[in-house]
């Protein structure tokens, strides 16, 4: 028998090539099938293929062809294309594949790349429904309207598969400077018939201007927008000096941003009055000393905790002469936090007396001049006590009421419940033995007196 003589010779060198499914940065080796699985009809999903030489010889690649119905080239590969050995991603073969569904059922197509085959399968679905629940307008774009500066606000979303069988979400995304999300939901998530998953997206802007971004679902992208505006102005606080409110004072209003203000804002502190009598619609008295108006303008600086008000730490207002209730309302081109408006009521009171008189110089009367206020506007009925030059009573006291002419009056005025009332007295005879006398006024408050009078 003769020996068989076996020589082992190496063999010759050769090309190896090696397919890649390219998502972001990650790679994933495809064998023979690769799956672009669940996509909605009528829409584009993009994948792209990279391909590589791991042997030690250049391979040079004279075939690209992709046969089948919803699958194309997104870029037609450019023939030849060497590949040198042991390639690098830089040097691979990149080609992008688009498939399109154009109904709900199963597609393949054969991708042939080289020496390479590859069978893509892939189907068409309705895309799942996606709506807005809360938070953000109901249709795309979604639009979270103005939201202040560093605030987060949050959208709720439903969606909805609409398909008689299961649907995988391959991927949720959301970009955009100032969106971030998903929350509640991780994909892929499968969504059975008729099924439905809620998640929330949020908008935090970082600054007052526009923003936009995507909310991306598989195949499916949704525009995003919403505009920063500044942060508003904390609820201000409005303080008075110490002391029952009454009226005919001059108190002092000041004004403070809690924390400090996050902004710098200007506006104006306005005061109005509502009368408690209906016998006047106001009190023009009721002003701010400063400038004679109800209205002072007032500056904060960002960071600030005192208000400029007419660019002074504080601001005097008068209370004027008339029951009612003082508002100090907060006017601001800045959007604030809360309702700053304060109420102070002017309570009714006695009949103030400023002044008073008593004088007999004209011949054949008794003059009593009383100067004062009443700032309920009910002053009428009046009593007269006269005493003799030793003190002692001249008869019973004289009472009238003066209700009519002081409602006549008091209809007629603009400057609050001030008033002069002059009463004359006719007398017969010698009117050198009257000495004094005591008057008293009575209004819805009380009885006020004006003590004893000595005739001058």
């Amino acid at each position: 028998m003769k020996a068989l003589l076996l020589i082992l010779l190496p063999l010759a060198a050769q090309a190896q090539l090696a397919l890649y499914a390219v998502n972001g940065g990650t790679q994933i080796s495809v064998g023979s099938t690769d799956q672009f699985g669940q996509v909605p009809i009528l829409t584009t999903l993009n994948v792209q293929f990279r391909m590589y030489n791991t042997g030690s010889t250049p391979a040079s690649i004279n075939l690209a062809t992709l046969a089948g119905e919803g699958f194309t080239f997104e870029y037609p590969p450019v023939l030849p294309y060497v590949i040198p050995p042991n390639s690098t991603a830089s040097q691979a073969m990149n080609i992008w594949v688009s498939f399109t569904p154009t109904s709900t059922a199963s597609f393949s197509a054969n991708l042939q790349l080289g020496s390479l085959s590859v069978i893509l399968f892939g189907s068409g679905v309705t895309a799942p429904t996606l709506t807005s629940v809360a938070g953000c307008s109901g249709s795309g774009p979604f639009n979270w309207g103005s939201v202040p500066a560093g605030s987060p606000a949050t959208c709720t979303f439903a969606l909805q598969n609409l398909n008689p069988q299961a649907v995988t979400v391959t991927s949720i995304v959301v970009n955009g400077l100032g969106f971030s999300g998903p929350a509640g939901v991780a994909a892929p998530l499968t969504l059975q018939a008729t099924q439905s998953a809620s998640f929330s997206v949020t908008f935090t802007p970082p600054q007052a201007i526009v923003y936009s971004g995507t909310l991306t679902i598989g195949a499916q992208s949704y525009a995003l927008t919403g505009t920063g505006q500044p942060p508003p102005l904390p609820t201000p606080s409005l303080q008075f000096d110490s002391g029952p409110f009454l009226s005919a004072q001059q108190r002092v209003l000041t004004m403070t941003i809690p924390g400090g203000s996050p902004i710098a804002a200007v506006g104006y502190v306005n005061l109005a009055f509502t009368p408690s009598t209906a016998v006047v619609k106001d009190d023009s008295a009721i002003v701010f000393l400063v400038n004679g108006k109800r209205t002072i303008p007032f500056s904060v600086s960002a960071g600030a905790t005192t208000v400029l008000l007419n660019g002074q730490s504080s601001a005097t207002f008068q209370t004027g002469t008339t029951e009612g209730a003082i508002t100090f309302t907060v006017t601001t081109a800045a959007a604030m936090t809360g309702d700053p408006t304060t109420k102070i009521a002017i309570g009714g009171a006695k009949v103030t007396i400023d002044s008073t008189s008593a004088s007999k110089e004209r011949l054949g009367f008794l003059d009593v001049t009383i100067v004062g206020a009443d700032n309920t506007y009910t002053t009428g009925p009046m009593s007269f006590s006269f005493v003799d030059t030793s003190g002692n009573p001249i008869g019973s006291a004289v009472s009238a009421d003066f209700t009519s002419m002081f409602k006549t009056y008091y209809g007629g005025a603009a400057a609050g419940s001030a008033f002069t009332a002059l009463v004359s007295f006719p007398v017969n005879g010698s009117a050198a033995n009257i000495g004094a006398v005591t008057v008293t006024l009575t209004n819805s408050a009380g009885v006020a007196s004006t003590g004893s009078l000595t005739f001058q």
